[in-house]
């Protein structure tokens, strides 16, 4: 299971377009979690938890899943207290990873044994990962031999020719 503290999250991830000013930032970091879980193809649970007293709380429930992702809203408690709270009652913390920038958090779920990620380096992984599938959909350019072979086998003349019959 992977525990992420959500805006600590999201205020480490300007560059892939997270920031704590925007209205939608929550949405947003769902949706960057839903596409990184989905090509990776993750089985693992995802849970993010949020302050309850910051953000869209009144807006929706306690607690909601969808694509794989439960969100939780911390309420009458931290996110952080939320967050160990729920290491401490896993079956198997050694299992869980939290997510978060809160060197006080690290060391609290430390002592549960889970695992400490801080959110700028799972969020380079995400970045490092984006960036190899745009570059996998992006091949190289032609070069002017390539396109030369590209334009004769189709039957196209190249300008050089000086038959511009457009």
């Amino acid at each position: 299971m992977k525990i992420f503290d959500g805006y600590n999250v999201i205020g480490a991830g300007r560059e892939l377009g997270l920031d704590l000013g925007q209205t939608d930032k929550e949405e947003r970091l769902l949706r960057l979690l839903f596409s990184y879980r989905s090509r990776r193809r993750m089985k693992e649970q995802f849970v993010v938890v949020f302050d309850g007293d910051y953000g869209r709380l009144a807006e929706g429930p306690k607690r909601s899943t969808r694509g794989g992702i439960t969100v939780e809203w911390a309420v009458g408690e931290s996110a952080d207290d939320l967050i160990a709270r729920r290491v401490r009652e896993a079956a198997n913390p050694r299992g869980v990873q939290v997510i978060t920038s809160d060197r006080e958090l690290l060391d609290r779920i430390r002592h549960c044994r889970a695992e400490g990620v801080r959110s700028h380096v799972f969020l380079r992984g995400v970045g490092e990962e984006l960036e190899e599938e745009r570059g996998a959909e992006k091949p190289d350019a032609p070069s002017p031999g390539e396109v030369q072979e590209w334009l004769a086998l189709f039957g196209e003349e190249s300008e050089k020719d000086g038959n511009d019959d457009r």
